[in-house]
């Protein structure tokens, strides 16, 4: 049975020759969330569509315990963390593959294109996913971004183009074209160009004075492509290679004090990744994956700054390439067990002077055991990590060893709903970066892991009412993070530090609603809320003992609401975020104002041709639609109203 639902997945993807009848695709997929052991989120690419949500930063606003830093504008970074956790506790994977950044530990999840995905998942403390990669493990969390494969009817061909036009001069081109090479064999393409002045206006406040002001050098001019080839090399074997490249110059407003916002930085970007994937099935209780990627990452930093006798010139060069096998035994129906191995290899050239041009071996190993039968579900994942590195300059840092464990079970009530409860533990940890250890002056080289221990209790509740359907889930959790990085002075000299303790209470709800009221109308509605006691608990003599820690809100939600008919899609998008602190005293100084963000849409798509083989969709979106001036991080003003169009013709 196994086989054959491989096989017909396998179809799917990698067509054969051509039929008389054309693909039908389905669109629905089942609900995973509300099954899962420990805390997962998910969306699909047609409600992304119909709320008119283009960027991954977007989307993860409406997940519940999900914090996004932006740093204004196109061009600002954007970063994700996961239940008060710093970005660099937050895995990343694309499509199998993890994305890393071993200089900061930070992914700029702004660069992701959404224009032919097909689900955004989180997963919190775990995950029912024990066919994996292995460092995945080490992560509090994971943020799990997957495209669209090809599908094709009997012309064997799909082809797109789009184009979007925003405020504030933003220009965004976009071409995807699928081929079938063969019967075994397909080929992808994509490429996403953005250009923008980005000069929004803002409003500054300063004291009892009010002026308005224009965001200056904040400009942006971005090209993001990927080629991919698909093939079926046997009965039982799926072979997947991609090419991914990403170039980018863009201004660097810098934060706004007072009246000044130093238009003097900019920032070159240049990314060159190519991976490459075999996934086979032996028999029916084997299943194999290995995958092999390598990546490049270029940046430089331009200050012109009249204060510098000199424009300082900082170039950066990362190389990391990774191995990774796994393999799943299934000895019987709901009864599974894996193992996996990754090899990544890291290193870090600067212009920097004193770099050490530091190099990390990284082995991460993990055994994981999943038992899915009737009511029950339980997960359990054992992780070892080693890690040496070297450096050329001084003494590297010294070699960690490191198991990180964690374990999910979930339950299903005897009822006739689908009720659920369920309880995760895990322990994970975060590698210093190269940044921690190497940086000039500030770097410590005895810097141990950060180390993070999750639990987590809660209970899922799914219902079908005819042709309305109801889900619902509440989690609790108790986090701890331990040895945590922070800068320390010491005389006059900054340097990094294993002296934080981080303590973690709080909860997350959400709801969803989907509902047919006629054959033209069909309502979907979502909410949640998360609640979030973070304190520092490092010193209880300290001033901030048990104060939030910074840009940390207690309260925040969202919620989507989408009207679905014949004749035009409407969405609506809202998102709240209490008050929060800049620096770790929580003093009415540091305070920043909490805001609640309002958007619309409008979309329809047209279809028209012989079998409705062409169609041209049309969108429309207004955001920040009340117009709030507020701020993410403190003296980073985002943009307050702003609109786009688009328009895509597909084939």
């Amino acid at each position: 049975m196994q086989i054959a639902n491989v096989l017909l997945m396998a179809s799917m993807v990698f067509p054969q020759a051509p039929d008389t009848l054309d693909v039908a695709t389905v669109t629905d997929s089942r609900n995973i969330a509300a099954r899962s052991s420990a805390p997962l989120q998910r969306v699909e690419s047609r409600l992304l569509q119909e709320t008119g949500t283009i960027t991954l930063q977007e989307a993860l606003r409406t997940f519940a315990g999900i914090q996004v830093k932006d740093y204004g504008g196109l061009g600002g970074m954007k970063t994700v963390g996961i239940r008060s956790f710093g970005s660099q506790h937050t895995g990343i994977m694309y499509d199998g593959q993890v994305i890393s950044n071993a200089q900061n530990g930070q992914v700029d999840i702004g660069r992701f294109n959404l224009d032919d995905i097909k689900s955004i998942s989180v997963e919190i403390s775990g995950s029912d996913d024990i066919f994996r990669p292995a460092r995945l493990a080490t992560s509090a969390g994971v943020l799990s971004v997957e495209s669209a494969r090809p599908v094709f009817d009997s012309t064997g061909i799909q082809a797109s183009a789009q184009l979007r036009y925003g405020s504030f001069g933003t220009w965004n081109p976009y071409l995807n074209v699928k081929r079938r090479l063969s019967d075994r064999w397909a080929g992808t393409f994509w490429g996403n160009y953005i250009s923008s002045k980005g000069n929004y206006p803002f409003i500054l406040y300063n004291g009892d004075i009010t002026t308005r002001e224009i965001r200056l050098h904040s400009d942006v001019s971005s090209f993001n492509g990927e080629t991919s080839l698909y093939g079926d090399i046997g009965q039982d074997g799926s072979l997947a290679m991609r090419l991914s490249y990403y170039s980018s110059e863009r201004g660097l407003p810098g934060s706004v004090v007072l009246y000044t916002q130093n238009p003097h930085q900019r920032l070159w970007d240049d990314d060159r990744r190519a991976s490459a994937s075999y996934e086979a099935i032996p028999d029916e209780k084997w299943k194999i994956k290995s995958s092999l990627s390598y990546d490049r990452a270029w940046n430089r930093f331009v200050d012109f700054d009249p204060i510098h006798e000199e424009p300082e010139d900082d170039r950066y060069l990362q190389r990391e390439g990774s191995l990774s096998a796994i393999a799943l035994f299934s000895p019987s129906t709901g009864i599974d067990f894996s193992a996996a191995q990754d090899l990544v290899f890291n290193s870090l050239d600067s212009s920097i002077p004193g770099c050490p041009f530091p190099e990390r071996i990284t082995s991460y190993t993990s055994l994981s055991g999943k038992y899915d039968r009737s009511r029950l579900t339980a997960v359990a994942t054992l992780c070892g990590t080693v890690v040496s590195e070297w450096v050329k300059i001084g003494t590297p840092a010294l070699g960690r060893l490191h198991f990180s464990p964690s374990a999910s079970i979930a339950y299903r009530l005897p009822l006739d709903t689908d009720l659920r409860i369920r309880a995760s533990f895990k322990d994970s940890f975060r590698l210093p970066t190269f940044n921690d250890l190497y940086y000039s002056r500030i770097g410590n080289r005895r810097l141990n892991p950060e180390k993070a221990s999750q639990t987590n209790a809660g209970a899922t509740w799914t219902q079908d009412f005819g042709k309305h359907s109801i889900s619902a889930a509440a989690d609790g959790y108790w986090n701890m993070v331990r040895d945590k990085i922070v800068a320390v002075p010491s005389m006059f000299i900054w340097s990094m530090r294993n002296v934080g303790k981080v303590l973690m209470l709080g909860s997350d709800l959400s709801f969803s609603y989907r509902g047919g009221f006629s054959d033209r109308l069909t309502i979907q509605a979502s909410g949640n809320y998360s609640y979030q006691y973070a304190v520092d608990v490092t010193d209880p003599a300290a001033k901030n003992y048990r104060h939030q820690i910074a840009y940390t809100p207690r309260h925040c939600g969202s919620g989507s609401l989408v009207f679905e008919t014949p004749w035009i899609n409407m969405g609506y998008t809202m998102q709240a975020v209490g008050e929060r602190y800049t620096l770790a005293q929580n003093t009415p100084a540091y305070r920043t104002e909490p805001y609640v963000d309002h958007s619309l849409s409008l979309n329809h798509t047209f279809s028209f041709g012989e079998r409705h083989r062409w169609s041209l969709h049309t969108s429309a979106e207004a955001l920040n639609i009340s117009n709030v001036n507020y701020e993410v991080i403190k003296y980073y003003p985002m943009p307050g109203r702003q609109y786009r169009i688009t328009l895509k013709i597909s084939y």
